[in-house]
């Protein structure tokens, strides 16, 4: 499918930066596991590793846990707050939080951070967050970027749908939830390949009419759609909404409709990954070779004789 480029432009609060230099007086936040940024990182710098917003299975966290959180890194919201690190999904996916979460204006330095520090930027110790809140965030929530799985489902007819995994997902390929597809209708609209066009010298992909419609963007999991939003709105001006849930929750419930749909098949025991998607594997039946079996009735000749043997031997000895 064709689409027609947009010409919205990133939001005036959040959009990407190629330059650290271009943002003056700003909080910077570091996305990087907490030991990088603590041995070193931009001079000021705050720690808020991507790991501290997840819960198992990469859960996000409620509202009150998120802001409290957020309170403990010293954040009311009212700052303008410069995203760094070194993997580009874990940054754009603290980057979408933070503005899901009503960061009044938040900038994503798209140059890798390590690239900086071994450039001769200043450094110094990453500041962790504490033990208490530090600031009361205070910044209202943009809680109506996200679309619940139900609010989708009661939604006719469906909006504009952007899928940013990989071809092979969209297209029922490649699974890694109960079920391979996507939602229907839903346009393929990599993460892979708007990242790539970033680059300025790059061909720019074919951007969805967003003129008279507001799309509503996922992907596979919470982590990778918020940093979908992020590549969406601050790097290419896409205005969207969210499901940040994503396919892995929609894949979830059976009853829900899918285009492109398969199944993964079950793997077999202890088998390695080129046969691991047999589905039906007759019972394996181990015929015994001829010279095991004449090994085997030579054992049983030998006990039976043994046996006899014994019997006799202990008769003679109660005559």
């Amino acid at each position: 499918m064709t689409l027609i480029a947009a010409s919205a432009v990133a939001a005036d609060d959040f959009a990407d930066v190629r330059n650290a230099a271009a943002v003056d007086g700003v909080v910077i936040i570091d996305s990087r596991p907490i030991g990088d940024c603590r041995a070193k990182t931009l001079a000021g710098a705050r720690c808020l590793p991507a790991a501290d917003l997840l819960g198992p299975h990469r859960r996000l966290p409620d509202a009150r846990n998120l802001l409290w959180l957020l309170g403990t890194l010293g954040l009311a919201g009212d700052e303008q707050v410069l995203v760094v690190g070194q993997d580009v999904v874990a940054r754009d996916f603290v980057a979408g939080l933070l503005h899901v979460a009503g960061q009044r204006s938040i900038a994503v330095l798209t140059e890798p951070v390590g690239r900086l520090l071994e450039g001769g930027a200043a450094t110094g110790a990453g500041r962790e967050r504490g033990m208490i809140r530090e600031k009361v965030y205070v910044t209202p929530m943009r809680d109506d970027l996200l679309v619940l799985r139900d609010e989708l489902v009661r939604m006719h007819p469906l909006p504009m749908l952007l899928d940013g995994r990989t071809d092979a997902e969209y297209w029922g390929e490649t699974a890694r939830a109960s079920r391979a597809g996507h939602l229907p209708g839903a346009v393929s609209l990599p993460a892979l390949h708007l990242r790539s066009a970033l680059n300025p010298s790059a061909a720019q992909p074919p951007l969805p009419d967003v003129r008279d419609v507001r799309p509503v963007a996922y992907a596979h999991d919470p982590m990778e759609g918020l940093a979908y939003l992020t590549l969406l709105v601050a790097g290419h001006g896409v205005p969207v909404r969210l499901y940040a849930e994503g396919w892995a929750e929609w894949a979830a419930d059976g009853a829900l409709p899918a285009d492109a749909q398969s199944f993964p098949e079950r793997a077999t025991r202890n088998a390695g990954p080129e046969v691991a998607s047999r589905v039906d594997v007759a019972p394996r039946v181990d015929f015994m070779r001829p010279e095991t079996a004449l090994a085997a009735a030579f054992l049983l000749v030998l006990v039976v004789a043994a046996f006899v043997l014994g019997r006799r031997t202990a008769r003679r000895r109660t005559a």
